[in-house]
């Protein structure tokens, strides 16, 4: 028997109505969870647990619940001290808002499969997270699983083995097969520390397996997405300044806390599938958040949208945000800011007078929380190509290629080579 049960006097039986994320903590400030649940913290160091009408066992004392479920709803929270026998504690978390009800489908690309299938869905189910990519190969029933949906998957809920994989560098033939299996491929590592420079981009992080390669892969059109476009904000901007047409996405390989605290939400068009959602990404039809849902709309057409001009024409843009912690709306173009506003509904006309693109920005705390793939403004058929940006990634290239010559083969060189003439010739 655990210790802290021998302390143990009453129950209290834990009910939302719906999967939810618990706490129950004692004014020691002690965690309670149900029999056979790990206990586990989350990034504030608050205990938490998963699931509904769960029964735990408490000290008679006075105990603090709080409820929650993901990003897309608030918390309530109730002090009491239980009874003898067993107390029911009946507490749902607030909702803040649908995505679902508007097509868009929230997505954590980078869970690692190295629990129990119990503790995943629990989880899933718990943050109403409506999509998880597990990694293959990395435990329980990750063979087996592969290309299937794992059996508590919904209309709504979507588990997949192996739905994204992330690149390892550019390996033309690994990732080329790998996308025509329909899978995503990306880099889930952010950069770390400032990139106002290309000089101090490449210095942070591992080669091997960051974003830092990212300038290679996305010249020659063998990576889907960019992560993490919220903490790596700048860099991505000047990658799809550059030319290069890769959709936002949100994640990190650092597991602390539940999964899904950042997601990547995809318009879907149709039932949500794991396929139906992978092409919405592959599309570019998506935003990253850490918990506010951002819009974003170019003469009504969404995130992903190319939308081909004569000089001189001009469009709508409108962004609009929901949920806490946002300051500023910010629109942005290849050139720099467009308008920004407090939270709600920030619109602006634009003159396209050569090829761009648009995204929206939400920030706040001096942080990203959110971010939108772009939607391409080509002009007679041109797309994006800013000299600035176009150099800035030649200069990345050749920092990277220096870093990197000794360690790999001259086929791998030879792949950097072809990525710069890629960036060369957008400079003509």
């Amino acid at each position: 028997m655990r210790d802290d049960l021998k302390l143990v006097t009453v129950a209290i039986r834990l009910r939302a109505g719906f999967p939810c994320r618990w706490s129950v903590v004692s004014a020691d400030g002690r965690g309670w969870f149900p029999q056979d649940t790990s206990p586990a913290r989350d990034l504030d160091g608050l205990p938490y647990f998963h699931g509904d009408d769960l029964v735990v066992h408490v000290p008679r004392e006075q105990l603090t619940v709080r409820v929650t479920r993901g990003m897309e709803y608030g918390s309530a929270e109730t002090t009491l001290t239980p009874g003898s026998g067993e107390t029911l504690v009946e507490l749902a978390p607030p909702r803040i808002y649908d995505a679902a009800a508007r097509g868009w489908y929230g997505g954590d690309l980078h869970v690692r499969f190295n629990r129990p299938t119990r503790w995943v869905a629990d989880s899933q189910l718990g943050e109403d997270l409506h999509v998880v990519n597990l990694l293959p190969g990395d435990g329980e029933a990750g063979e087996t699983w592969s290309g299937r949906d794992l059996p508590w998957s919904d209309e709504t809920h979507v588990a997949r083995v192996g739905l994204a994989h992330q690149a390892l560098g550019p390996e033309s033939d690994t990732l080329s097969k790998l996308r025509e299996r329909g899978a995503l491929i990306g880099y889930a590592n952010a950069f770390r520390g400032p990139v106002e420079t290309p000089e101090q981009l490449v210095g942070v992080g591992d080669p091997g397996f960051d974003a830092r390669l990212s300038v290679v892969d996305a010249a020659l059109g063998l990576v889907d997405t960019f992560s993490s476009a919220i903490e790596s904000a700048r860099a991505y901007r000047r990658l799809i300044g550059a030319g290069n047409r890769i959709a936002a996405v949100a994640g990190t390989p650092q597991r602390l806390g539940p999964i899904g605290r950042e997601r990547t939400y995809a318009h879907v068009r149709g039932p949500l599938t794991a396929e139906s959602y992978a092409e919405a990404v592959r599309r570019g039809r998506t935003f990253a958040t850490t918990g506010p849902f951002l819009e974003l709309a170019v003469d009504g057409e969404g995130p992903g949208a190319t939308l081909d001009q004569v000089a001189g024409n001009r469009v709508s843009v409108v962004g609009r945000v929901i949920g806490p912690g946002v300051e500023t709306v910010r629109l942005l173009t290849a050139d720099g800011e467009l308008a920004s506003g407090p939270p709600g509904e920030v619109a602006a006309d634009l003159a396209v007078n050569w090829p761009t693109y648009v995204v929206a920005v939400a920030e706040g705390g001096g942080q990203v929380r959110a971010h939108t793939s772009p939607v391409y403004l080509d002009v007679e058929r041109r797309r994006v190509a800013r000299e600035e940006d176009v150099t800035f990634c030649l200069r990345w290239l050749e920092l990277l290629e220096d870093l990197i010559r000794d360690r790999v083969s001259a086929d791998y060189l030879a792949v950097v080579e072809e990525a710069r003439r890629v960036y060369q010739a957008r400079l003509t």
